[in-house]
């Protein structure tokens, strides 16, 4: 059975990365597509690479170094917790595949093991970006015991699982509930989303708590960092103490539970993985139905409910896409909530709210658009729409308009909070209200300009097209270069007003949209 698990193992990783079709065939552009997408996870890599080392040296300059080695375990893991049951329900107890793969020589157990296997094995990944800049920095600065890497090590191998274990549950629960609903997609959409927002609220009332503790004593501050983190998560706690202070009981202990733990899961599951499936992926239908009346419109407004109707009816595409959207949301109600000058006292930065405010906003609202995975989510389907006898720019302004509408309510009701909490001047009130709406309408061309450019055609999960695809990826660095740019000119030059950067940035994604669309309107459905 180990045969067996490690093909498929391979064969699954080799498929959720695009290495096979890139490796047989002869299309130059998707080589090159590959390529791009390679050098998108490297830079991305090497950001989160860079965050983690200047972290380490703060928390070190503040006397907090033994507290580093939990803390950062925590984020891995809640990060990890974060991502994973967005696709936990699709890529474990995806019914489709498994029928697909019982017709092949191989056991149950190796297929159910093998689903645990390639998430397990992109979880460390991102869990050693993570973890070893911690270790390098810590190892430079404090020269600790050989134990230290060994055991930070041992610990790091063993750390995807506990996350991954409480990810699949919270997964197969909001599966099982949005299944047994009239609208399938819709609500395990809202179900995950309000998951993702009470994530994100605990992660503000932590921060919020580390804000109020006492830093005249940074000794005192690092117990009470270490208390707050055995309550949050207590395996970061005894990962801490075993790697800081050499327990190697301790850590044998933190990976012996942990391991059966994920043991156990792996096991039930694989005993009665048809039964849960078939559970989790059950749907009702009313016999009840009538044919009402019949109506005509216009071509756009049809194509533009087609888009709506495709994007509801994934649950994965919604809550991936609205995640920004919401967290504008919650990022302006805390603003009112809070007030400017704790918002920026939680977030340690000057001038977070008087002069960053819009941008923060704008890409927020820009970092996901649906427009970045709307023509890949045709999949197979494509065909489709080439066969209809429409003028591509009226597909795309369709999938365009889609997206705008989509973004249209959250927008107004974050520059009304954002407004309520900062009652701002004339001119900051003009801003605040238009530099979000550039950056919508940018990222709307932006991220179907992008999709064009890395189509993903041919998939068996959403979940490739909207997490995994290089589409994906490269909106949101295009995102956030159009947001660090004039952020930086801020902060590099704190007398130069806001305002001619606002304009300056606002008169720039104008032309630059103009220059996108016009682009797209010239495109064919020829992908």
């Amino acid at each position: 059975m180990f045969r067996q698990i490690n093909l498929l193992t391979r064969m699954g990783l080799c498929n959720l990365f695009g290495i096979n079709e890139v490796r047989h065939t002869r299309d130059s552009g998707k080589k090159q597509r590959f390529a791009l997408l390679c050098g998108a996870w490297i830079l991305i890599g090497l950001l989160l690479m860079s965050y983690m080392i200047l972290l380490s040296f703060a928390y070190i300059g503040m006397g907090l170094a033994d507290v580093l080695p939990m803390y950062f375990y925590t984020v891995a893991s809640m990060v990890i917790l974060f991502f994973s049951f967005f696709k936990a329900g699709d890529m474990v107890f995806s019914l489709r595949s498994y029928e697909l793969q019982a017709s092949w020589p191989v056991s149950t157990a190796a297929i159910v093991i093998s689903r645990f296997m390639i998430m397990y094995v992109t979880d460390l990944l991102f869990s050693l970006l993570v973890m070893l800049p911690g270790f390098v920095i810590y190892g430079i600065k404090l020269h600790p015991a050989v134990s230290f890497y060994i055991y930070g090590m041992i610990g790091t191998l063993f750390l995807p699982m506990l996350p991954l274990c409480i990810a699949l549950l919270i997964g197969a629960v909001i599966r099982a509930i949005g299944s047994r609903m009239k609208h399938k997609s819709i609500g395990i959409a809202l179900l995950t989303l309000v998951f993702s927002t009470a994530i994100v609220a605990v992660s503000m009332i932590y921060s919020n708590n580390m804000e109020n503790m006492d830093m005249s004593r940074a000794k005192g501050m690092a117990v009470m960092v270490s208390q707050m983190l055995c309550k949050v998560y207590p395996p970061a706690w005894f990962f801490g103490k075993a790697v800081v202070e050499g327990r190697f009981l301790w850590i044998l202990g933190l990976c012996t539970g942990v391991s059966a733990l994920f043991l156990c899961v792996v096991g039930i599951l694989q005993k009665y993985f048809v039964t849960i499936c078939s559970l989790l992926n059950a749907t009702s239908a009313k016999n009840n139905y009538k044919m009402g009346a019949q109506h005509q419109k216009s071509r756009i407004r049809a194509l533009w409910q087609r888009e709506l109707r495709r994007y509801f009816a994934s649950s994965i595409y919604v809550s991936n896409t609205l995640i920004g959207y919401i967290l504008a949301v919650i990022a302006s109600a805390a603003l009112l909530f809070f007030g400017p000058d704790k918002m920026e006292m939680m977030a340690g930065i000057p001038g977070l709210v008087y002069r960053l405010w819009p941008l923060l906003l704008g890409f927020m609202m820009a970092m996901m658009p649906t427009t970045a995975c709307s023509i890949s989510m045709e999949g197979k389907t494509f065909w489709r729409l080439q066969s209809l006898p429409l003028p591509a720019k009226e597909v795309y302004d369709g999938k365009i308009l889609a997206n705008l509408s989509l973004a249209a309510p959250f927008y107004v009701v974050s520059v009304i909070l954002s407004i309520m909490a900062l009652r701002p001047k004339p001119d900051e009130l003009v801003f605040i209200i238009l530099v979000p709406a550039f950056y919508i309408v940018f990222s709307a061309v932006a991220g179907l300009t992008v999709n064009m450019a890395l189509p993903l055609l041919k998939w068996d999960s959403e979940v490739q097209v909207v997490k995994q695809s290089g589409a994906t990826f490269g909106i949101l660095l295009v995102a956030f270069a159009v947001w660090l740019i004039p952020t930086g000119i801020l902060f590099a030059f704190p007398q130069l007003p806001a305002s001619i950067v606002f304009l300056s940035g606002m008169v720039i994604l104008g032309i630059l949209t103009a220059v996108l669309y016009v682009k797209i309107q010239r495109q064919k459905l020829d992908f």
